[in-house]
């Protein structure tokens, strides 16, 4: 399952969410606070594949 990382604009806390894609769908809460007003940020990732290059 993919992890998303926020970061909460009451408490500015930046947390890790591990949701699935259905999950993701629905507004993320900050565990410190409680707030809804988070936003995701945008990170890296990588993709593991079969083929070899």
């Amino acid at each position: 399952m993919p992890v998303y990382d926020y970061v909460c604009h009451d408490c500015h806390k930046t947390f890790e969410v591990i949701l699935t894609l259905k999950e993701h769908e629905v507004d993320a809460k900050c565990p410190k606070c409680g707030s809804k007003n988070v936003e995701q940020k945008a990170t890296a990732f990588y993709a593991v594949t079969g083929k070899k290059s």
